[in-house]
């Protein structure tokens, strides 16, 4: 399949999953126009979002990009991208791809990391990974990654960061148990970088293992704030400025790692500081314990989600 054949699976999907139950095979017999395999590929991932209760465990359109993933691409690796010459991947997700790169013209390792091209007309999407740059291009911390460069290059959108020789929080804990100090290193942290983003209004709202950073020396960098907004009255206070561009997230849309959530989160209510802390609180807890507190068949009660959308990248 192609990536324009999954687009179009997620164009259909968002659509049907606005219709009533009823309405969605009349809705889906028009739009495919006897195209039986993009009404099956639509119609399976409806299935996975009823039989999870009006929430799923992980988003259909998480599993879209998945599906994505394992479309064969053609390799970046050993080509120039504007002034950067791509050495390796780091890494690949729904939001887009990270490569190790050389920025040429002061001889330095980054991250460049790169939106699909075949995202690019999803305007919330292309709107959502800007927004990660400037919500951290806002902050100056040590405890938090440093945004070099964001921009775009033959209409692909890109965010360069400085690069970190490290491993990430999840894969420190599956190398061997932590010790009690190391772990409340590691969240005292934590704690300074969101303590500096809150106070600039910014929640971070994905705090999890696989968004922290632990260099060999033992400092912590925290990453990724795609999924961060401004608060309500942090908005009206930056009015004017960059980081006030910002921007809000529809309240019934749930965005973030649901093993982490804080109950507002989960339930798709307004949010402030104290949700990034009770996901740090998630974090520790495994940190110190070896598993997470909130474990079972499903991420969240049965209908608990039933008003809103989880989306995550």
């Amino acid at each position: 399949m192609t990536p324009e054949h999954w687009q179009r699976v997620k164009q259909l999907l968002e659509s049907a999953l606005e219709r009533k139950p009823n309405e969605r095979s009349a809705f889906l017999a028009e739009a495919c126009a006897g195209d039986e395999s993009l009404r099956k590929d639509v119609e399976e991932l409806i299935i996975s979002h009823e039989e999870a209760g009006s929430f799923i465990d992980e988003p259909p359109l998480n599993v879209y990009a998945e599906m994505l993933a394992d479309e064969p691409t053609e390799s970046l690796v050993g080509q120039a991208f504007g002034a950067y010459r791509i050495l390796s991947q780091l890494g690949a997700g729904g939001m887009g791809e990270v490569y190790l790169a050389e920025d040429a013209r002061l001889g330095r390792k980054v991250a460049l990391k790169l939106l699909p091209s075949y995202f690019t007309q999803d305007r919330d999407r292309v709107r959502r990974f800007r927004q990660e740059a400037r919500s951290a291009s806002a902050l100056n911390h040590p405890n938090i990654i440093t945004i070099h460069e964001i921009g775009e290059v033959n209409d692909q959108q890109f965010i360069v960061t400085e690069f970190i020789d490290g491993e990430t929080l999840r894969e420190r804990m599956n190398r061997a148990r932590m010790t009690l100090s190391e772990a409340l290193d590691i969240a005292t942290q934590v704690t300074s970088a969101l303590d500096e983003a809150h106070r600039a209004g910014i929640i971070h709202r994905d705090i999890k293992p696989e968004n922290i950073m632990v260099r060999g020396s033992g400092l912590v960098k925290v990453l990724d704030f795609g999924l961060a907004k401004l608060t309500e009255k942090s908005v009206t206070q930056a009015a004017g400025s960059d980081v006030s561009t910002v921007i809000q997230t529809d309240p019934h849309v749930v965005m973030g790692t649901v093993n982490y959530m804080s109950p507002e989160q989960a339930r798709g209510r307004a949010l402030d500081a104290r949700s990034d802390i009770f996901s740090l609180g998630v974090v520790l807890y495994e940190m110190i314990t070896g598993r997470k507190p909130f474990e079972g068949e499903t991420s969240f009660p049965k209908g608990s989600l039933s008003a809103g959308k989880i989306v995550g990248d």
